[in-house]
């Protein structure tokens, strides 16, 4: 994209000249062959990660000085409404750029993306929790209490992005307690979508790297009511013997 393309503040100009550079990029046999990583239909350009996070990093450098979060929150909305991969990839890689300018206000907005469909696979929802949820949890922690509201929440995709958006704090070894608490409410029902046990999974795996013992404690307690992809994920990092005893025992007979 050339610089002269995105000096204008006009956020269709804007979108306009990205969605154009997305199709000039477009491999039609990377898009079939990305099909493979999805259980749901996508429709993709087919265009690798460092190419999009390239072209993602060159607008923002072009329009950082006249920016603010309203311009970013825009232009996102407006890429989420493209049905391909790509378009919607870009506007949240985008939008980490002015993480450090959303506040509480915000989530709401961003919750209705997920309640409408807009992030509608785990590759859209895990690149907005990564990028701009969980380094937003790091510097808001007040602000737990509205994610464990997303991860109670009946929608699949708000249930996700509250998840990953755990990842991060987990991985810093903050608030495990919670991230344990949540994890387990999260993954513990009759009918868990994949979407919700996988990313259960992760996120006690990830806690479970400084807490192991808790994480054990917690497969013994309350595995039986865990999806077998929930207990398989969260085992990943236990040594073989131990990971097959815990597999049988967290067995519902």
């Amino acid at each position: 994209m050339r610089s002269g393309e995105v000096k204008s503040t006009k956020i269709s100009k804007v979108k306009k000249a990205l969605v154009y550079s997305l199709k000039n990029m477009a491999d039609p046999g990377l898009a079939r062959s990305s099909q493979r990583f999805f259980p749901e239909r996508i429709t993709c350009y087919g265009i690798r990660a460092e190419n999009l996070r390239r072209l993602t990093q060159e607008l923002y450098q072009q329009v950082k000085a006249d920016w603010t979060e309203k311009e970013a929150l825009r232009l996102v909305e407006n890429l989420l409404q493209e049905k391909e991969l790509e378009s919607r990839l870009v506007g949240l890689i985008f939008l980490g750029y002015f993480k450090d300018r959303l506040k509480a206000g915000h989530l709401e907005n961003l919750a209705s993306w997920l309640k409408k469909g807009r992030l509608d696979n785990w590759a859209l929802i895990d690149t907005f929790s990564l990028e701009v949820l969980s380094p937003f949890l790091l510097e808001n922690p007040i602000h737990l209490k509205k994610i464990a509201a997303w991860i109670e929440d009946k929608n699949t995709y708000l249930k996700r992005a509250g998840l990953v958006a755990l990842i991060k704090p987990a991985r810093k070894k903050q608030h495990l307690s919670f991230i344990f608490s949540m994890a387990n409410r999260a993954v513990s029902g009759a009918e868990v979508d994949d979407l919700v046990a996988k990313a259960g999974g992760w996120l006690l795996r990830e806690a479970g790297r400084y807490e192991p013992k808790s994480l054990e404690s917690f497969l013994r307690r309350y595995g039986k009511k865990w999806p077998r992809l929930t207990v398989r994920y969260a085992l990943e990092k236990f040594p073989p013997d131990k990971r097959k005893r815990l597999l049988q025992i967290t067995k519902n007979n």
